[in-house]
């Protein structure tokens, strides 16, 4: 079903996105890839303006569904709080130079699979007087067509007529998905998941009234005010100071640290293949999350203590930024 491109962008961008990116301006720029791979093709979106049309102050978030062969495109206008968004499928031929388009219009329930999830919550947050996600649609659709695989389209996502005419849209460019080179499996090739999870520290439920959205990597972490951030791993990691100290087992990861006992707990297997399993803990007290995410957290389970998210230990061990 198309719609599960909608629920992929809230996957994608918040609950696997690095912790350092916690605002939608930043989500855009740094966990949303132009390059989307499906059926063999990678499709590389870049935006285009004519006329006094401007990009400046819109977004652009992409998602893949490779079950069905097709693209998500959404364009978010920061001053208007408008959502527009199309599907994109793209078939390949008998002819391996040709390729057959077809832009198809969002699914009607896509507003609301928007709205669920973190990525819903600091939407909400940007616009708390929205009073619904309903996703906009291209101005128009163009016929399904077979171009050649060194084409590029134009789909235009919004016009505006009359002394200020403008067009904003999406560019695309194809090309043949080359196989990566095989390589040797690793422990990082092992994800965490915790899918609908609750968050229990000293036998209460603190990550409020709310199951939290999927999360799933090697490296899934847990904000505590007072604390700080919790990141946990199924091996050490070298340059930093992680500690063999939790358990998963079954659909649950647990530890305890500080005299306190913290429970994560999922509705399914934490790891794939079951089992119980060595759990490495690293606190890194120094991180603070941004108040955007932190608010839209507590929008999206009340009584919520925390954020969560896959985090990166290696970031925290960065130089900081040059000053020039």
């Amino acid at each position: 079903m198309r719609t599960r491109i909608y629920l992929l962008f809230a996957a994608l961008l918040l609950c696997s996105i690095r912790l350092q990116a916690q605002t939608l301006e930043r989500l855009a720029k740094e966990n949303t890839s132009p390059e989307q791979r499906v059926n063999g093709i990678v499709a590389t979106f870049s935006s285009f303006a004519e006329g006094r049309a401007t990009t400046e102050g819109l977004l652009h978030f992409y998602g893949a569904n490779e079950d069905e062969n097709e693209i998500g495109s959404m364009l978010i206008n920061l001053s208007t709080g408008t959502f527009i968004s199309y599907t994109l499928a793209i078939e390949r031929l008998p002819d391996p130079k040709k390729l057959k388009i077809t832009i198809k219009p969002p699914p009607e329930d896509a507003g609301d699979s928007l709205r669920k999830g973190i990525f819903g919550a600091l939407i909400q947050q940007k616009w708390p007087k929205k009073s619904n996600f309903t996703v906009t649609p291209p101005p128009s659709y163009p016929e399904p067509i077979v171009i050649n695989l060194t084409d590029v389209i134009k789909i235009p996502l919004w016009v505006n007529a009359g002394t200020e005419w403008g067009v904003v849209g999406d560019q695309i460019r194809f090309a043949i998905d080359r196989p990566k080179p095989a390589r040797g499996f690793t422990l990082d090739d092992v994800a965490i998941k915790l899918t609908g999870s609750r968050l229990i520290i000293n036998g209460e439920v603190r990550s409020g009234e709310r199951e939290i959205s999927d999360i799933e990597g090697p490296t899934p972490s847990f904000y505590l005010p007072g604390k700080g951030l919790f990141i946990m791993s199924i091996r050490p990691r070298e340059g930093h100071n992680f500690q063999k100290i939790g358990v998963a087992e079954g659909n649950k990861i647990s530890f305890s640290f500080g005299g306190d006992k913290y429970e994560w707990v999922g509705r399914d297997p934490v790891i794939a293949s079951g089992g119980n399993w060595d759990i490495w803990v690293l606190l890194e007290t120094a991180y603070q999350p941004s108040p955007d995410l932190v608010e839209a957290y507590k929008l999206l389970s009340k009584g919520n203590c925390c954020t969560f998210s896959v985090a990166d230990p290696d970031y925290y061990n960065k130089p900081p930024p040059s000053k020039k």
